[in-house]
């Protein structure tokens, strides 16, 4: 039998970190940094949450999120012509591709926008008393790690991800983290099977719309670490769901019944 893939997401998905970095370091930081006014910080704020943890964006990336939630309050403090124009013509949006466009336009919105990136990952860096293991998810990535590989797959700082993961003595059980600088989600699970592996040898384990989307345009399959059900959903993965993929088992049926799932709660 071949041997399956396993990709997880990490913020919101094995590790209890999205909600903090959002509402305490992310959203702030960027109300700050953009200088957003004080009668639209708290709408902002708001509208930060909404966009990044409770809607079909959830999980997007950070770059993405911010420019979502200046857009949602039509942001006028500054001339974010360039900063839109990079979110939505790169594929990969990190500092190494933000760098770059500084270097050649050297626009407030740019700067603005490094300069926010680095200041969350200094407050993600300082917040670790803030984050925890979900319940059940060592114990799931040590059952899935004995059936096929497991690759971190997530639009999360690469170091933040390897340093939380190593802390809580999860990297073990990693083959491979792939993180912000590495692109999309679609392009590294795409790249498995460029490499060879069937389609359905690879399974997405994640939170967001967007860990469902990259497992669909790959034609892989996907199944949900649900939102406040977090360990009934690393357990359920544990007791069925992994043996069933790993065995050959995991049907069209089931991808449809877990993304039904999915929809249902993130709509609660």
């Amino acid at each position: 039998m071949a041997e399956v893939i396993f990709t997880v997401d990490s913020d919101g998905c094995a590790i209890d970190t999205m909600t903090y970095k959002h509402q305490l370091i992310m959203g702030p930081l960027a109300a700050e940094i953009f200088a957003v006014p004080e009668e639209e910080k708290e709408q902002f704020l708001e509208n930060w949450s909404n966009i990044n943890l409770f809607s079909k964006n959830r999980g997007v990336n950070r770059f993405t999120g911010l420019v979502l939630t200046l857009k949602s309050i039509n942001y006028a403090g500054m001339n974010v012509d360039n900063l839109y124009r990079w979110a939505e013509e790169f594929d990969i949006l990190s500092p190494d591709t933000l760098k770059p466009e500084i270097d050649k336009y050297g626009t407030d919105d740019l700067k603005a926008a490094l300069e926010w990136t680095l200041a969350v990952n200094e407050g993600v860096a300082n917040g670790k008393v803030h984050d925890d293991v979900f319940d059940g998810a060592k114990e799931g990535l040590q059952k899935i790690s004995s059936l096929g590989k497991i690759y971190v797959v997530s639009t999360a700082n690469r170091e933040a991800i390897t340093d939380e993961w190593t802390r809580y003595d999860l990297i073990e059980y990693v083959d491979g983290i792939y993180g912000q600088d590495s692109g999309k989600k679609e392009d590294t699970i795409g790249s498995f099977i460029a490499e060879g592996t069937d389609p359905h040898q690879i399974i997405m384990i994640g939170d967001s719309p967007g860990d469902l989307v990259a497992a669909e345009k790959n034609n892989a399959w996907f199944y949900p670490i649900l939102v406040g059900a977090e360990k009934e959903s690393w357990d359920e993965l544990i007791e069925t769901v992994a043996d069933k993929f790993a065995n050959g088992e995991f049907t069209q049926e089931d991808h449809d019944h877990y993304k039904q799932k999915f929809w249902d709660n993130l709509d609660k």
